[in-house]
């Protein structure tokens, strides 16, 4: 590598690969990039991999307190159903229902289509429990909204395809390196980053944080006044073969509860919803998408199809530090969790699957995509949690735009 480039990125997961992506097809940008990623391999390990292959359509999130997540999610949903299917990405628009078991979840389900319709999310629809029995004969609710443009996507294979023709075009890829300091020179920044066997200085004119996880660190980096600190939450799943038994085959949609207010422990709290938006306001609760349940696919004759295996997910609990894998709950959870809406899943159906560590930020709602306050040339992506996956092209074109 040379001792100077013109922008560095830092964080190879999908935010960075996707940014990776458009700069190097832009003919507006200069085109000596560079990535560094701290992992060995550039396969989204981390929140890119880590997490449900849920392709989000925008209906969660209030255009009041999540501009960029409204606006970017939406945006970002047309824009990974164009690429997966220009690229043969493996994906299906499967369509989601958000189902309320009872009048109390009804009015956390209209509240949904209210940010829903305000966010311009096409083809909703109330449905009531007919409609719901001839989508997912084995699910059971009292409402639910219809949801056309959601979807699943294979993650690693978006971040592996991002991360190959970003290389293709010209981009460098250093993985298995800790960036260990940026300093500011002279209008640079002069980054130190190091391996297991080996250290590397050099000079940029512009750095991007797409550190994920680690993102409120690089920030800190630069500017040790910078407000941001990372809260993590881990979100474990489990899953249960849908053809094991008749009475819990899906026809393959994407299965939700209603959001609710969930306590720091992750235990869900079940209050109306006036009381809900109080103490979300007060930040004394977060609001989740709760355990849903979401196909995935299955590689069949060299090919990726649906498969049989249904993943159930995600159970938050606070993890012990940001590479805490490790599983806390029990089947007995999962089960407790769908039961209300899946009522014929049996507890030995149940078996865990894995754990992911979401980004999420201390006293923020929404993504932060800004350029650090002292240094124009140090754009800042922290908090980039879900709906990050399905956002990803969306926020590399919102960051495009900033670099120009």
């Amino acid at each position: 590598m040379s001792e100077k480039v013109n922008i560095t990125i830092i964080g190879a997961g999908v935010i960075g690969c996707a940014l990776a992506y458009c700069l190097s097809r832009d003919t507006g940008s200069l085109k000596d990039i560079v990535v560094i990623e701290k992992n060995k391999q550039i396969n989204g390990e981390n929140q890119s991999s880590r997490n449900s292959g849920v392709i989000h359509a925008g209906v969660y999130y209030p255009e009041s307190i999540g501009p960029l997540k409204a606006k970017l999610c939406v945006e970002g949903n047309r824009m990974l159903y164009d690429f997966c299917a220009e690229y043969n990405i493996p994906h299906k628009k499967c369509g989601k229902i958000i189902v309320a078991t009872d009048s109390l979840e009804e009015e956390y389900l209209e509240d949904v289509y209210k940010i829903a319709k305000k966010n311009r999310v096409p083809g909703l629809r109330l449905i009531n429990k007919k409609e719901i029995k001839k989508m997912e004969p084995n699910v059971e609710g009292a409402a639910a909204l219809y949801v056309p443009t959601s979807g699943i996507i294979e993650a690693t294979s978006l971040v592996s395809r991002l991360y190959s023709l970003s290389e293709e075009a010209g981009v460098m890829f250093i993985a298995g390196n800790k960036v260990i300091s940026i300093e500011p020179v002279d209008g640079l920044f002069k980054v130190n980053i190091q391996s297991d066997t080996d250290s590397e200085v050099f000079l940029t004119e512009v750095v991007i944080n797409c550190a994920g996880l680690y993102s409120d660190d690089i920030a800190k980096m630069i500017n040790p006044e910078s407000p941001y600190r990372m809260d993590p939450v881990k979100g474990e799943s489990a899953r249960f073969y849908k053809t094991s038994s008749s009475d819990i085959e899906m026809n393959g949609l994407n299965v939700y509860p209603v959001p609710f207010g969930y306590q720091p422990n992750g235990s869900k709290l079940r209050v109306g919803f006036d009381g809900f938006k109080k103490l979300f306001k007060e930040g004394k609760v977060h609001r989740s998408v709760g355990v849903h349940l979401t196909p995935t696919f299955d590689v069949r004759g060299g090919k990726f199809v649906i498969g049989d295996t249904v993943t159930m997910g995600p159970a938050y609990s606070v993890p012990e530090d940001r590479d805490d894998y490790s599983s806390t709950r029990d089947p007995g959870y999962y089960y407790l969790m769908v039961k209300p809406f899946f009522p014929n899943i049996k507890l030995e159906d149940i078996s865990l699957h894995q754990a992911g560590i979401r980004a999420k930020l201390s006293r923020y709602y929404d993504f932060v995509i800004e350029r650090d306050p002292a240094y124009d040339n140090f754009i800042n992506l922290i908090g980039i949690d879900s709906p990050g996956l399905t956002s990803a092209l969306a926020i590399a074109g919102y960051t495009l735009k900033m670099i120009h």
